[in-house]
């Protein structure tokens, strides 16, 4: 029911809207004329029993009245962001950027044209990276898109502040073909050695990721609980798709951890610097190998698709592949089918010559 309560002050009288409807958040609305307050009120009442009716604003707990984007994307980077993220931190320079972009821009009168073109100032504006201006690469764009659709998705679904989401007709980038580059067995025995030759930690982080196709910060943030010497295998906990996965490894492997261990006297944490406490920069070491090595075009994450592609050509199948590196879904693992092409067409000729050679 809608209750209009006349209100007295100072510059004189103003008429206070209230409405309290099951299912709706309390609507308070005040008015210097008192067919306007009737107005709104019966409109409300009506969009409310209807099912129809939006919120063109909300008030927070703190008082933050809602109702440009610059003021949702500063609710929703204070209160819902950090709970929603683990390293919710990462977003800051995405919320920056579109407030400056469209932070003064009531919601209401956001749309997917505004969106669109402000992808293409993504797309074509130069920022600085190092020494050299660089343009945005499609899936940073993507991240960019994204970003704003979920503060968008918020408005839409929990505060009702708007219907349609206006990123849901906003097209994004096509992504890259994945990397393809792994190394070959001259080369993997290459590096392999060079890794062996530089330390024990270098030597032991490459085995662990070339054996479980791990992603480098999974390896670096192993301890000594991770590891199962008993069934023999590596726990990855919390992984970037926020899953966990077992992964098993061979004993020759575990025995080389094992003595690591030991040789170092680790505690906790397999890949710490004892005197600063903190994590060894491994990519720098092993980027410095690489190159001295003379591997071209190969980035520490190639270790992951060199291992995903000998699982491929040893007879694993694009769900194994998923399984063991901890892709999301089988579609990631997909880069590699036509490894397991050449295994699955051998498999199927000797089979095939097995069941028909009776017959043939």
């Amino acid at each position: 029911m809608a209750n209009i309560k006349k209100v007295k002050n100072k510059k004189g009288i103003t008429y206070q809207v209230d409405i309290r409807i099951k299912g709706y958040k309390r609507v308070i609305k005040t008015f210097s004329n008192k067919d306007d307050a009737l107005h709104f009120a019966q409109k409300t009442e009506v969009a409310m029993k209807e099912g129809v009716y939006r919120q063109s604003s909300f008030m927070t707990e703190d008082g933050l009245k809602i109702e440009t984007l610059r003021q949702l994307i500063t609710f929703f980077r204070k209160k819902v962001s950090p709970r929603r993220y683990k390293h919710s931190e990462k977003y800051e320079v995405m919320y920056d950027w579109w407030e400056n972009q469209l932070g003064d821009i009531q919601l209401k009168k956001l749309s997917t044209s505004m969106i669109t073109q402000c992808k293409n100032i993504l797309e074509n504006e130069k920022f600085k990276k190092g020494n050299k201006l660089v343009v945005r690469q499609a899936n940073t764009i993507n991240k960019y898109l994204m970003c704003l659709s979920a503060v968008l998705r918020y408005a839409t679904k929990d505060l009702e502040l708007i219907s349609i989401n206006p990123m849901s007709n906003v097209t994004t980038e096509v992504k890259p073909e994945g990397r393809k580059r792994f190394l070959s067995e001259v080369e993997l025995q290459k590096l392999f050695t060079a890794c062996k030759s530089d330390s024990e930690l270098i030597y032991v982080f490459f085995l662990i990721s070339l054996t479980t196709g791990a992603r480098y910060s999974e390896v670096l943030n192993l301890s000594i609980k991770d590891f199962d010497f008993k069934n023999a295998q590596v726990s990855y906990k919390d992984t970037k798709n926020k899953t966990s996965r077992g992964v098993p490894l061979p004993q020759n492997v575990l025995l080389v951890i094992s003595d690591y261990i030991e040789n170092n006297d680790i505690k906790d944490k397999l890949f710490i610097n004892k005197k600063t406490g903190k994590l060894v920069y491994v990519r720098g070491k092993l980027q410095k190998i690489i190159k001295n090595i003379g591997l071209e075009d190969f980035h520490i994450h190639d270790i992951r698709h060199t291992t995903a592609s000998y699982i491929a050509m040893n007879g694993g199948s694009l769900l194994d592949i998923a399984e063991i590196l901890g892709h999301k879904s089988i579609v990631m693992a997909d880069r590699y089918s036509h490894l397991t092409k050449k295994h699955t067409a051998k498999l199927i000729n000797s089979t095939s010559n097995l069941m028909l050679s009776q017959e043939l």
